[in-house]
């Protein structure tokens, strides 16, 4: 299949991704020197934190894939239903309000969740996201920015710049990033993160989703309030089965500082198996981790 004509299912498809799982977070400060619970807690932390931001990408999926994308751009303006007798682009995002403006590229849909509400995916949503589509997400190049006005997902609230970027050749792959990013913590405790990552069809059959595999390479950095830091990246590509709701492979590698000392770590998801643990590795500490 040519990678200018992936169709609508792939593209939803890789909103199976989002299902990737981060370590329970501890959002208690950091000591004032580095030390193995510090780095574990900010590395928990960081993969929430991206997981969060993940959020957007998912929504930009379920609105702008070609089929959902044309009926929008339809209206010329105006705003659609989103459920699943509305504008046919019902899916578990859609508690939301979406309008649109324009009907040629680019074209700016807005996705506002409102005062809050909870969706069919059991994810409480209030404020808007506004996406600008340079194109079809199907073709390689288009962008598609987006601006985060209130938005806060599971208490998470998000700011920042953040794209996504079709980045397929000879496979089909979509980019983020994240620049200049913060996020605040249900508990007001607030963090700056940045980072970007590409998500990767492995391997499957796009008429089967239970058989497609993701792979995942890139990294994030993240800081908190206490004056620690922690870059990580993707050494050995996560593996995220559409099975399975944990990626099952992979090693994330970690700096953490704190102050004039550093620390470093792998987050190992262990040789393929579908399970909730992962291993953090610090020198010769280490901590088994159960992923929600």
């Amino acid at each position: 299949m040519s990678v200018k004509t992936i169709s609508a299912t792939l593209m939803l498809a890789f909103s199976v991704f989002l299902l990737i799982t981060a370590c329970k977070k501890n959002n208690s400060p950091s000591s004032s020197t580095a030390s193995n619970p510090s780095a574990v807690n900010l590395s928990a932390n960081g993969a929430v934190s991206d997981n969060a931001f993940d959020d957007a990408f998912g929504i930009a999926l379920q609105t702008g894939n070609d089929n959902g994308l044309n009926s929008l751009m339809q209206l010329k303006s105006g705003k659609a239903d989103l459920s699943a007798n509305g504008a046919g682009l019902g899916g578990p995002y859609y508690c939301a309000s979406v309008s649109v403006s324009g009907s040629t590229f680019p074209v700016t849909v807005n996705v506002d969740f409102g005062t809050g509400c909870k969706s069919a995916d059991s994810v409480t949503r209030s404020g808007s996201i506004t996406y600008v589509f340079s194109g079809k997400l199907s073709v390689p190049g288009t962008v598609i920015s987006a601006t985060f006005n209130n938005y806060v997902v599971n208490g998470y609230k998000l700011a920042g710049t953040y794209s996504i970027t079709n980045t397929s050749t000879t496979s089909i792959s979509l980019t983020t990033a994240v620049k200049n990013g913060s996020i605040i913590y249900p508990n007001d405790t607030s963090y700056s993160f940045a980072g970007s990552k590409t998500v990767t069809l492995a391997s499957g059959n796009i008429t089967i989703p239970s058989s497609l595999v993701f792979n995942l390479t890139g990294g994030y950095g993240i800081g908190s309030s206490y004056g620690d830091t922690l870059t990580a990246t993707v050494t050995t590509p996560l593996v995220h089965p559409a099975s399975c709701k944990h990626v099952v492979s992979g090693i994330v590698s970690f700096k953490y500082t704190k102050g004039s000392a550093s620390l470093n770590g792998t987050l190992d998801y262990g040789n393929g198996t579908c399970d909730s643990t992962a291993l953090i590795t610090i020198g010769n500490y280490s901590k088994t981790v159960i992923l929600p």
